[in-house]
C-alpha cells in the first residue's frame, strides 16, 4: 500500500476527531421537538457539515419557524452546550494525532463548530497542545460544502496542496475539501444510495487512515 506522508493534515471536528455525531443529532431533535416540529434522519444528514448559522437559516425556512434567527441560534447553542462536555475523541484519534506529531506534521482543524466550543473541547480532552490552528464556522463567510474553509486552512499551513491531506466524515465536508484541491480521506464506508464526491478515498477508521498516511 502506497503511503502518503503528508506535511500537513486538516481534520474535521464533529464525527471525525470528536465522537460527537450522537450529541449533534440529539441536539437537532431536541431543538425541533421543542418547537413542535418533526425531525428526520434525512434532514440531519443533510445538515452535517454547514455552520450552525446556516443550519438555523435552513431550519427556519423549512419548518416555518416564527422566532428570530438570533433567538433560534442561541437556543440551539444552549442545547448543544448541555451535552457537548460528554463528547470523547473518536476511536483512533489520539494515536493518529500522536503519529502525525512524531512525523512533524502541521495539524489544523477545519470545523463548522464555533471556535470557542472547539477550543474548550480540545482542552477538556487534552488534545489542544497537538493542534497548530483552527478554522471555525464563525470565522468564514461561506461554510462547508463551499471550499472556503479548506482554502483558508491550506494557506495557513504554508505547504503546497499536494502535501496536505484532509480527513472528513461527511459528504458536505468532503465536497469542501475536494473543492479546495486537497487529497481527501473520508472515515466511512460505501453506502447504497449515498454519493460521495468524486476523488475522495474511503477508509473504515482513523487507524486505517494512519496506516495510509504514514510509513
Amino acid at each position: 500500500m502506497r503511503t502518503i506522508n503528508p506535511k500537513a493534515i486538516l481534520f474535521d471536528l464533529d464525527g471525525t476527531l470528536a465522537d460527537s455525531l450522537s450529541v449533534m443529532k440529539l441536539s437537532y431533535r431536541v431543538f425541533l421537538k421543542q418547537l413542535a416540529r418533526v425531525p428526520t434522519d434525512e434532514e440531519f444528514d443533510s445538515l452535517n457539515g454547514p455552520p450552525l448559522q446556516e443550519i438555523i437559516n435552513r431550519l427556519k425556512y423549512t419548518h416555518f419557524l416564527n422566532e428570530s434567527e438570533d433567538v433560534l441560534l442561541k437556543n440551539y447553542f444552549d442545547i448543544i452546550d448541555q451535552s457537548y462536555f460528554s463528547v470523547k475523541p473518536r476511536y483512533g484519534a489520539i494515536s493518529l494525532l500522536q503519529k502525525a506529531k512524531q512525523k512533524n506534521c502541521t495539524i489544523g482543524i477545519v470545523t463548522s463548530n464555533t471556535r470557542k466550543r472547539t477550543q474548550v473541547w480540545l482542552e477538556t480532552v487534552s488534545l489542544a497542545h497537538m493542534i497548530d490552528f483552527i478554522v471555525s464556522g464563525d470565522e468564514v463567510k461561506q461554510g462547508k460544502p463551499h471550499s472556503e474553509p479548506y482554502v483558508i486552512a491550506s494557506k495557513k499551513t504554508s505547504y503546497k496542496l499536494d502535501q496536505i491531506v484532509a480527513i472528513e466524515d461527511s459528504q458536505q465536508g468532503a465536497q469542501s475539501a475536494i473543492g479546495a484541491g486537497l487529497k481527501t480521506l473520508v472515515i466511512g464506508m460505501e453506502t447504497a444510495g449515498y454519493s460521495w464526491p468524486q476523488g475522495v478515498e474511503l477508509v473504515p477508521s482513523l487507524f486505517e487512515a494512519s496506516e495510509k498516511l504514514f510509513n
